[in-house]
């Protein structure tokens, strides 16, 4: 029992440091000093069966505040089935800084779209979102002043998700800033552990330099090439922590489309290599592993329910302090009423998600993917 007691309190002092030293790094992310005035930009888009998103974006990249002759847009069609491929010809023909590449017999999938796509590319620096996400005006020239600094190798970008109304899409969106915070107060602090790849822009150069993706898992295309670029670069990762830098994406329609949609984020895990990443990832699960044991032992030993509710305690309240100014900063105070609740209802959800990822395949654009 004792060591047991030890090992909880190590674990909760081990969780509060971490996401307290999370809420100071956030704080004092750094915006960009200088202004770029030389960098060509080639945005990236892999699509698949994006008819009713893509001519969206592509208007939005058209109309950005950016010198019309520093930036391309190139999208790469994944043998698009619906009427991706027509509309992206129609643009084309209309604006001839839109590129179409499609995969050929044998390619497919996002990471081989983007190295197409940036063999094609003449930018300096890529800049990758998604085709259903949504830009600011200013989205491009916000993110690579960041590469003024020669030290900069890779900007993760912050994304958000659109304004709807539910339990289900709050809670969606909490978990969605926890984990976008969260890999932004890493970056803060030389650590980086993940990003999003629907804002996420790197030097072409580092790109070619690390020789790009060199695994055949189906997502990961941001997250394993953060971790080789902070391999060489440790300190060359910042983080745009900038309004005008947000990209905005749809939350999941329903809890099947959430759960596959975690399952495949989950499933990357298990090849992750970096120490940081991989600690944090122990770090939160043991965390939530040890509250549901505590709370289900309870039921038997009544002196469980005290530890449980010290160890619930330690994360509700390192959780409040870390997300209360990132909710700040994307104006979304209100979601700090679901913290609480959230907190019971992750605990026993990343727990599935885990076991899921590891036993179990999911669908994307179309396609299965098995463990």
């Amino acid at each position: 029992m004792d060591i047991f007691c030890l090992f909880l309190s190590l674990l909760a002092l081990w969780y509060l440091v971490v996401f307290l030293s999370y809420r100071l790094s956030w704080n004092k992310i750094p915006n960009a000093k200088n202004k770029n005035d030389k960098d060509f930009v080639s945005v990236i888009v892999a699509c698949r069966n994006e008819e009713g998103h893509i001519a969206n974006l592509i208007q939005q990249i058209r109309t950005q505040n950016f010198d019309k002759n520093r930036f391309e847009l190139i999208v790469v069609n994944d043998h698009s089935t619906d009427d991706t491929l027509s509309i992206l010809e129609k643009k084309a023909a209309i604006w001839n800084k839109l590129k179409i590449v499609c995969l050929g017999e044998g390619e497919e999938g996002k990471k081989t779209a983007i190295e197409k796509g940036i063999s094609f590319a003449k930018g300096d620096i890529i800049l990758c979102t998604d085709a259903d996400c949504s830009v600011e005006k200013n989205w491009i020239a916000t993110i690579i002043h960041y590469f003024t600094d020669e030290k900069i190798k890779m900007v993760s970008a912050p994304v958000l998700f659109e304004n709807k109304k539910g339990i289900f899409c709050e809670l969606q969106s909490l978990e969605f800033l926890s984990l976008i915070g969260s890999g932004a107060a890493a970056i803060g602090r030389g650590k980086s552990i993940f990003c999003n790849g629907a804002n996420f822009a790197y030097r072409r150069s580092v790109f070619l330099e690390v020789d790009s993706f060199d695994n055949n898992i189906a997502s990961g295309d941001d997250v394993f090439l953060m971790h080789k670029v902070k391999q060489k670069y440790a300190n060359g990762i910042a983080f745009a922590k900038q309004k005008e830098a947000i990209v905005k994406t749809s939350s999941q329609p329903n809890i099947s489309a959430f759960i596959n949609q975690r399952k495949r984020w989950a499933s990357k895990s298990s090849s992750y290599k970096d120490f940081d990443t991989i600690a944090i990832s122990v770090l939160v699960f043991l965390m939530n592993v040890s509250i549901v044991t505590l709370l289900v032992m309870a039921f038997f030993y009544s002196q469980m329910i005290a530890l449980f509710a010290a160890l619930f305690l330690v994360k509700y309240i390192a959780d409040y302090l870390f997300l209360l100014p990132v909710l700040k900063f994307f104006k979304k105070r209100n979601l700090a009423f679901w913290i609480l609740p959230f907190e019971i209802f992750y605990c026993f959800y990343i727990i599935l998600i885990v076991i899921l990822s590891f036993t179990s395949s999911f669908e994307w654009k179309g396609r299965i993917h098995k463990k």
